[in-house]
């Protein structure tokens, strides 16, 4: 099992222990309002980048000069209740490149997400994944990066769950 969903169990146990016994259902008449209203927006911007590369050449690097596009979403809600909530995601589209020292070609793949909600309590919550990965011909060419980043936060501002991992490997 990957260390992040052993987290993500992990802050649901915590969050779960901490939290009062169960309380029984709200009468219809106090339910939220399930109205909503929301945008959302979506963008391509160019991307052009020469990242290094350490386990490209046979361990002694290089640079890859990479190009291509990132895509972005963007979805904003404000809820019925007056919480605002938010997500974001990037990805790379068409992200390709070439060795400077090799001439290998390099793609580049992945996605970041972030979500974000903050109750009209002033309670909220942010989470955040980015997995990047440049991915080069044959084995040992391929950086691959995670960070996975998560806090809550109360209505009186204390920080009750907080994960912070990242890792960086080549392969």
């Amino acid at each position: 099992m990957r260390i992040g969903a052993l987290l993500g169990i992990a802050v649901g146990v915590a969050a779960c222990a901490e939290s009062p016994s169960p309380v029984a259902p709200r009468a219809l008449d106090q339910a939220p309002a399930l109205s909503a209203d929301g945008s959302s927006t979506q963008s391509t911007l160019p991307f052009n980048a020469s990242l290094w590369v350490p386990c490209a050449n046979g361990g002694a690097g290089e640079y890859v000069a990479l190009s291509g596009a990132i895509e972005f979403s963007t979805h904003d809600v404000l809820d019925g209740d007056g919480g605002t909530h938010e997500r974001k995601m990037m990805r790379p589209s068409g992200v390709s490149g070439v060795g400077a020292t090799t001439g290998l070609t390099y793609r580049g793949t992945g996605m970041s997400f972030m979500s974000e909600g903050v109750s009209t309590d002033g309670a909220s919550s942010y989470s955040y994944v980015n997995n990047f990965r440049i991915i080069g011909q044959g084995p040992g060419n391929n950086v691959l990066v995670h960070a996975l980043v998560h806090q809550t936060t109360n209505a009186e501002g204390v920080v009750t769950a907080e994960v912070n991992v990242s890792s960086s490997s080549c392969k």
